[in-house]
């Protein structure tokens, strides 16, 4: 065959494929516009849902750096009143700071209400995780223990297996040792030593079971604790105070 022939039948192939092409788009032109306005409405949805996250994110983190910062704020108390009886006293020199507070109790509670409410406006955002965490930690604090559990359980159910689940489950459990309800914290705290993939630090939740085997007068099981912490974490903080409890428990079973 010559190239002028082959050349041909390139170009009547090719307007053959055009001329289908345009049947098709001319037959189904109404169900080919449909699915262009469905994936472009999808695109501007998908992207409309990023942006909505990401404005999510930023609006809690900016509640939480907040609250943060109001937990952390000097604390300066007023200045003593001068002496009515001295006729030559002179008031103190105003010592107040913006930003700062008064007094440790004025501060908690200020820093509380800020973390209550970037937890509210952000539940599930990780942001919002987190100051539910701090503000059940305060709450504890304040001997509200009943408001600190509710609020330490809302972590746990946001947070799952996150580090700030693990350590509510922690806060959860000892709300339940102060309520003295101690065998129900000793199987929290067990449970969560016994965590595949915990977060949490070994030794400090062996600190905590071990004090609750304490309160519970299991002092066997106290011992074997603090002996695990002084044993398999020699450099723990936990170390020196774990050695004392173990040494006056040891001194008891001599007696």
């Amino acid at each position: 065959m010559k190239r002028s022939e082959r050349h041909h039948l390139k170009q009547n192939a090719l307007a053959a494929g055009l001329a289908d092409l345009q049947y098709r788009l001319e037959t189904h032109r109404r169900e080919i516009v449909i699915w262009v306005l469905l994936v472009t409405v999808g695109l501007m949805a998908a992207g409309g849902y990023v942006s909505y996250r990401r404005t999510q994110s930023a609006q809690g983190a900016d509640l939480l750096a907040d609250a943060l910062n109001t937990a952390t704020a000097p604390v300066i108390p007023p200045a003593p009143l001068p002496d009515p009886m001295n006729p030559n006293a002179t008031p103190p020199a105003a010592a107040f700071q913006p930003g700062s507070f008064t007094s440790e109790g004025r501060r908690t509670e200020a820093a509380l209400a800020k973390f209550i409410l970037a937890a509210d406006a952000y539940p599930d955002n990780p942001a919002g995780i987190t100051a539910r965490y701090h503000a059940a930690t305060l709450l504890a604090v304040l001997g509200r223990r009943d408001e600190a559990a509710t609020q330490y359980q809302q972590v746990v159910d946001s947070a799952g297996e996150h580090i700030y689940g693990q350590m509510a489950s922690l806060g959860l459990a000892e709300t339940q040792l102060h309520a003295g309800k101690v065998d129900v914290a000793i199987e929290m705290f067990q449970r969560e030593l016994n965590r595949p993939a915990s977060n949490v630090p070994v030794d400090g939740v062996l600190m905590h079971l071990a004090r609750a085997y304490l309160l519970a007068g299991r002092t066997e099981a106290a011992e074997e604790n603090f002996a695990r912490i002084v044993d398999e974490f020699p450099e723990s903080v936990y170390g020196p105070i774990a050695q004392a409890e173990l040494d006056k428990l040891q001194e008891i079973d001599a007696g």
